[in-house]
């Protein structure tokens, strides 16, 4: 996220419908806030209001870039609605406008659409809201041929790993601070998994040996995982610019250590 932007706020600026409303609204369990958007009438994104968040430095990475963008379900539930008869039908009008944003990311040359989804597995959801969460990621990612990860920040995913494994994605992000390893059963390896074993909630810097061996302690209890890749459990910008930078260099040097004793 080059302008340290917040998850939503690029989508109130971008779809049509949205606006940003009064409401400071607490985001989950941290302290910090966000303005509740307001959906007035039917989402439609503007693709050159959308551009100007993600494309100015996007050009120098070429495929290798990563796009960080919210799934549909968590974006229409951070939201307050006023224009939808009912749930189902909104997540999944939200859904369609997400497929445009994600299938334009495509066009432009990103390698990775990570989506997150904070909100499903934050409480104990109903098994109606994992299906319409499902069905409406599905329909977003129905033609993406770019790598699709779906993460799941501030989520506990005990005993729903069997219904993670019906979104369309090939990487799933896991919370390890909210998920212990442990509960971590039913796991497709024919998916990669993006463990979440640095704290994006946390100044203190992790030690990159303890980083390095908990991965390793993934890799024990999965086995042969399709592939492996190691993230903060959640976005970094809760934490001061060079606290986040430090937390990133951490992970690189876990990767090579990993790598190395491979």
């Amino acid at each position: 996220m080059f302008y340290w932007q917040d998850l939503i706020r690029p989508f109130i600026d971008s779809l049509e419908g949205l606006d940003s409303g009064p409401q400071l609204t607490r985001w989950f369990d941290n302290n910090t806030f966000y303005r509740k958007p307001r959906i007035n009438a039917y989402p439609n994104i503007l693709h050159r209001k959308l551009l100007k968040y993600y494309f100015d430095r996007l050009w120098d990475f070429g495929a290798r870039a990563k796009v960080v963008i919210p799934a549909p379900y968590g974006l229409y539930t951070a939201s307050d609605n006023r224009y939808f008869p009912d749930r189902r039908s909104g997540i999944l009008s939200f859904a369609q406008e997400m497929e445009r944003v994600a299938l334009l990311l495509e066009e432009k040359g990103v390698g990775q659409i990570e989506f997150v989804e904070p909100f499903l597995f934050f409480r104990k959801p109903e098994q109606e809201d994992i299906e319409l969460a499902i069905d409406a990621f599905n329909l977003t990612t129905q033609r993406l041929k770019c790598e699709v990860m779906l993460h799941f920040p501030f989520s506990n995913l005990a005993g729903h790993f069997r219904e993670i494994l019906d979104f369309n994605a090939s990487v799933i992000g896991i919370d390890f601070f909210s998920t212990s390893l442990s509960d971590v059963t039913d796991f497709d390896t024919k998916k990669g998994i993006a463990a979440g074993c640095v704290d994006g909630r946390n100044s203190l810097p992790e030690d990159s040996g303890w980083v390095e061996s908990f991965v390793r302690s993934v890799i024990e209890r999965l086995g042969d995982v399709r592939q492996l890749a190691i993230i903060p459990n959640c976005d970094l910008e809760f934490l001061p610019r060079p606290i986040a930078e430090e937390k990133m260099k951490i992970m690189s040097e876990a990767k090579k250590k990993v790598e190395s004793n491979a």
